[in-house]
């Protein structure tokens, strides 16, 4: 999605966040929506007793999955004080309209609060988002008083909960200073991480090296940062490469090169659960840098067996240095959507 590309760059570039223009009354959620830990909801029934704060998250985008932790936190610590966490999930790739995919998605990344699912888009077009995640923090009267796109200024976003939350209970929240923290820049001690890749038709840049007679192996260097190639026979659909041969030699694989202290790629299996093999640096992953997605055979090849689609962990790396990973599935139809890194400080665990 190109509004998600534009955020990693943002995000790289210092500027986590943008202001868009508040919108009150804030938009109501609709009817007949499908909820995940929770029932029904409506502001109109939270209205005057409830601080609301609406969150546009995405199970398969990375600043996502980051943001979920913080709005647990929030959650756990003034849920008792007035405070109601909402998230809104808006999909990006079709399989994520489905309601039982998307409960156990939200279960793995640990949204315990209630969440929406926004299939058609409704809610994010009323909120006129633009990116994920995007916070909105609603009055007692419902009115939009805050409005940040990203994952900085959380702790501007608490200050603002805190005083909101003094003016609903006419006493100051017992949980004291902020607590959920910027998340730190790109670079420095926490080192570079490649900006998300997302490999659908009109999306990034694919090379194929049978085509371009490309080696497998080449020179790394700082401008090939990001590049993705293909070798063997590949179908490009909207959303994802698709694999179109079988493949028990392995000879046809996505490459990715890239920077990043963890990696994760959006897989889908073939016909039935599918194996990605997984090769960094012209050798298998192992216990050093491989990430807890991965499994190992008897002979210590690394792979990730790809039941239904998702994000998998796929590397942990020491460093930030350039590396060349290979993701190799074993059937025809095994789906590779995208690629996204984090750095040393940013990473899920």
């Amino acid at each position: 999605m190109r509004t998600i590309r534009l955020l990693s760059l943002l995000l790289l570039a210092g500027a986590a966040f943008a202001a868009r223009p508040l919108q009150p009354p804030a938009p109501e959620f609709p009817a007949q929506s499908v909820w995940v830990n929770a029932r029904d909801l409506s502001l109109k029934r939270l209205r005057g007793r409830r601080v609301v704060l609406v969150a546009f998250i995405n199970t398969m985008n990375i600043n996502s999955l980051r943001a979920i932790s913080a709005l647990e936190e929030w959650d756990r610590r003034y849920s008792l004080e007035g405070l109601m966490v909402i998230g809104v999930h808006t999909p990006e790739f079709g399989f994520q309209k489905d309601p039982a995919a998307m409960k156990s998605a939200l279960r793995r990344a640990g949204a315990g609060f209630p969440v929406v699912l926004d299939n058609d888009r409704v809610i994010w077009k009323a909120y006129t988002n633009d990116g994920w995640p995007a916070f909105y923090l609603i009055d007692p009267k419902g009115r939009i008083v805050f409005d940040r796109l990203g994952e900085n200024g959380y702790q501007e976003l608490e200050a603002m909960m805190q005083a909101e939350l003094e003016k609903l209970t006419g006493s100051a929240p017992s949980g004291g200073e902020p607590s959920v923290p910027d998340p730190p820049p790109v670079g420095g001690e926490c080192g570079e991480m490649t900006a998300e890749l997302n490999l659908g038709l009109q999306r990034n840049t694919v090379i194929d090296m049978d085509k371009d007679g490309l080696p497998d192996r080449s020179i790394l260097t700082t401008g090939r940062d990001g590049e993705v190639s293909t070798r063997g026979r590949w179908g490009h659909d909207p959303e994802n490469l698709r694999l179109n041969q079988q493949n028990a030699d392995l000879s046809a694989y996505v490459r990715v090169i890239y920077r990043g202290a963890q990696g994760f790629a959006i897989l889908g299996p073939g016909s039935g659960p599918t194996k990605f093999w997984l090769r960094q640096d012209d050798l298998w992953l192992d216990s050093s840098n491989a990430g807890k997605d991965v499994r190992f055979d008897g002979e210590r090849r690394a792979f990730v067996l790809v039941d239904f689609p998702r994000a998998y962990e796929l590397t942990r790396n020491p460093n930030d240095n350039l590396h060349d990973l290979l993701v190799t599935p074993l059937r025809i139809g095994g789906r590779v959507y995208g690629f996204s890194f984090t750095n040393e400080c940013l990473k899920i665990k």
